[in-house]
């Protein structure tokens, strides 16, 4: 008999791919609440401002395979935003399905009282110190970076977590914390052994280099699309579509597209004869702009819609990826009681009877997955309109 899911914990996460860091997170959550997971997670391109290395459908089906109940995108509008706005449109999407109880975040230091320090940073005295930050020429990351440490932050992930418990104040959703056993965000090591673990980057790094210890570190799904998929992009094509527009645009053009600030633009501007986009994120970046930042600046601009559209508040719509039998029931209960339009497969007209809001994140997601098509190094993925042609994947077959 079929059980009437009324409550799930929520995971935000890009899968990029899936790994075995992943497949823990997933396990582990399940076992400390004993409740179906829902995860958020990025569609055509990620945070870090790169293109994804699987199709947002796949990566949700590897999820799925791994565990996770049901899987939702986060749209883009705030998925190429700073990790502040990538937490807050993940938890309002969460909070929209009417079923999350618990957020499940991977951290480094699980000691931490987060939702005591997210309190604290957001008090006025803190406030105060990072603006003071801002006015001697940092970024706001940089600014973090100098406050965060007299809390105890100090590693990426612990920082995301901060940024989700003060998307959570507004929200009946309680944070848990699991322990990341992996060399961290940002590490390109894998270390071969039982159940290696190694961050989504080096696995990446692995696949470009034709390391082929990156097997080790991801479930035999992943691997197996992976090997069938021959994943990549074409930088160059993608060099050459940004530097076609920042040569058609004027600074004041450029700043009207992306959300640039204090004359980046201009700084943009001037790599518009870069001969690489490596060349051309070294001549942008610099300690108060990260490459990160510079990559989600390039994409904006690429996708070309105004800067309103880059600067919403609230997410529009529950977008659904991927689902098993468990996530079947959830969507049941959510018909109920989500605040939010549940969308599965587009029809023909989508945006009918829809507001603005919901009208642009959705027409923004589309251009998304068309432009992470065109640049794929793969033939038989450059198809358009998959936003049209695909649904939601269903997998009849229950995981542990």
């Amino acid at each position: 008999m079929q059980k009437n899911y009324l409550q799930a914990t929520g995971i935000v996460a890009e899968y990029n791919p899936f790994h075995n860091g992943h497949l823990y997170h997933v396990q582990e959550t399940k076992r400390l609440t004993g409740l179906p997971v829902i995860a958020v997670m990025s569609g055509s391109f990620m945070q870090r401002g790169e293109p994804a290395i699987l199709s947002k459908w796949q990566r949700a089906s590897l999820a799925i395979a791994g565990g996770v109940d049901l899987v939702v995108e986060l749209p883009t509008a705030f998925s190429l935003r700073s990790a502040q706005f990538f937490a807050q449109g993940a938890v309002q999407i969460l909070n929209a399905t009417g079923c999350v109880s618990h957020l499940a975040c991977g951290v480094e230091s699980p000691e931490l009282d987060f939702t005591a320090i997210a309190a604290a940073i957001t008090a006025p005295q803190a406030q105060e110190r990072l603006k003071a930050l801002l006015s001697k020429g940092l970024g706001y990351a940089a600014a973090c970076a100098q406050v965060l440490p007299e809390f105890g932050l100090t590693t990426p992930n612990d920082i995301l977590a901060l940024e989700y418990c003060k998307a959570l104040q507004n929200t009946n959703i309680r944070p848990l914390f699991i322990k990341r056993h992996d060399r961290g965000y940002n590490s390109t090591e894998i270390t071969v052994g039982t159940n290696t673990l190694a961050s989504a980057t080096a696995i990446r790094q692995a696949l470009r280099q034709r390391d082929n210890a990156w097997q080790q570190a991801v479930p035999p799904a992943t691997a197996a699309a992976l090997h069938s998929a021959h994943p990549g992009y074409d930088e160059t094509l993608l060099w050459q579509l940004l530097r076609y527009r920042l040569r058609l645009f004027t600074a004041p053009q450029i700043a009207a597209r992306c959300q640039c600030s204090e004359g980046l633009e201009n700084l943009l501007k001037s790599a518009a004869d870069c001969a690489t986009l490596q060349k051309a994120l070294a001549v942008c970046t610099n300690k108060r702009y990260s490459t990160s930042r510079i990559r989600r600046l390039l994409l904006q601009l690429l996708l070309d819609r105004p800067r309103s559209q880059w600067e919403q508040d609230s997410t529009a719509y529950i977008r659904v990826l991927a689902f098993n039998d468990t996530g079947r029931q959830l969507l049941k209960a959510m018909k109920t009681r989500a605040t939010l339009p549940i969308l599965t497969k587009l029809g023909k007209n989508p945006y009918a009877k829809q507001n603005v809001a919901f009208q642009e994140q959705l027409a923004l997601d589309c251009a998304a997955t068309d432009l992470w098509s065109l640049l794929q190094l793969s033939p038989k993925l450059n198809h358009s309109n998959n936003d049209f042609l695909l649904s939601p994947i269903y997998a009849t077959k229950e995981h542990p």
